[in-house]
């Protein structure tokens, strides 16, 4: 996974830095003319200050702002997070450091959401202490469910000690600094490189202040429609932890036509009551593996989540 990690990191960074760079210094002769009228290259300059304004507020707010605010977010739970008895109905050792004695574990638990509605919901978290055997499949936890559902987690276990990783942290500030220092010297190379005392008129939109900023941007713009589709997740996890259930009768199960990595995307159409006795008809749309599609069920009735305010939403929680 760290693998994979660098990878696409240093893929990314190559493509927003040496790139266009590289591109612009083998295909444009250096002019001591200048390129544009004077109110061009301001208008080009302010472009890029709006770019890489854009591209460091996003990376501080991705590798700080969201940290700290998830940290507060689970202070607030172990204050004033409502109690929940949860049973372990499955638990995976991911990983085992031997070296510090903590185990990377996935476990499967089974308890009431807001609404004291049963729900099973997934674990990932490090067992500093796996000689106690507290999270083996059958064992009963206390867990803590977060009753503000507009922030994440949902809920923690209750105890739950949270800590920065001290290296990963500076890290991230060695990263945010080196990208600061990447604009300013951009900025001042290129200038004092070809000005010739015409100012900023040598910009131009390919010029690798602009474009530099902008394949950041191109990949800031990837990095968020991946995680749209996260967000529609958080939806789901939203109606799961606060929404009622009922038993839906199936009115058609369709492929869409669209895959995820060759896996086929299926479309529920569902009729339920919900509890006030009201009729209703939803859809619910989910990427299925191919190694699950022949057990999906194409007719009868599956147990549903929905929104009590708008039961329109609804997610399927056991496919």
């Amino acid at each position: 996974m760290k693998f994979m990690i660098i990878f696409w990191a240093v893929y990314i960074l190559f493509f927003c830095i040496p790139f266009p760079i590289f591109i612009y210094m083998t295909t444009s002769e250096l002019s001591i003319e200048p390129r544009n009228t004077l109110a061009v290259s301001y208008v080009y300059l302010g472009f890029s200050l709006v770019v890489w304004l854009y591209v460091i507020i996003f990376f501080i707010n991705a590798l700080f702002v969201k940290t700290f605010k998830e940290k507060n977010v689970i202070s607030r739970i172990l204050q004033n997070g409502i109690p929940r008895d949860a049973e372990i109905v499955d638990y995976h050792l991911l990983k085992y450091d031997a070296k510090a004695n903590i185990n990377l574990i996935r476990i499967v638990l089974s308890f009431p959401n807001l609404g004291n509605v049963p729900i099973r919901h997934e674990m990932l978290f490090h067992d500093t202490k796996p000689q106690e055997k507290r999270f083996v499949a059958g064992n009963k936890v206390k867990v803590l469910l977060n009753p503000d559902l507009s922030s994440k987690p949902y809920f923690i276990l209750e105890g739950q000690k949270t800590k920065f990783n001290t290296s990963n942290m500076i890290l991230r500030g060695v990263f945010v600094i080196l990208l600061i220092a990447y604009v300013i010297g951009l900025y001042g190379y290129f200038y004092l490189r070809e000005s010739f005392d015409f100012g900023w008129r040598f910009l131009t939109f390919m010029h690798p202040i602009i474009f530099s900023g902008l394949m950041f941007i191109l990949f800031v713009l990837v990095y968020q429609l991946i995680f749209g589709r996260l967000f529609r997740k958080k939806k789901e996890e939203q109606i799961l932890f606060a929404g009622r259930s009922a038993d839906a009768q199936i009115i058609s199960v369709t492929q869409t036509g669209l895959t995820v990595n060759d896996q086929p995307q299926i479309m529920f159409q569902v009729s339920f009551k919900d509890f006030k006795g009201n009729e209703h008809i939803a859809v619910y749309k989910k990427i299925v593996s191919l190694l699950n599609l022949a057990s999906i069920p194409k007719q009868g009735t599956v147990r549903i989540m929905y929104d009590a305010n708008d039961p329109k939403k609804i997610t399927i929680p056991e496919i």
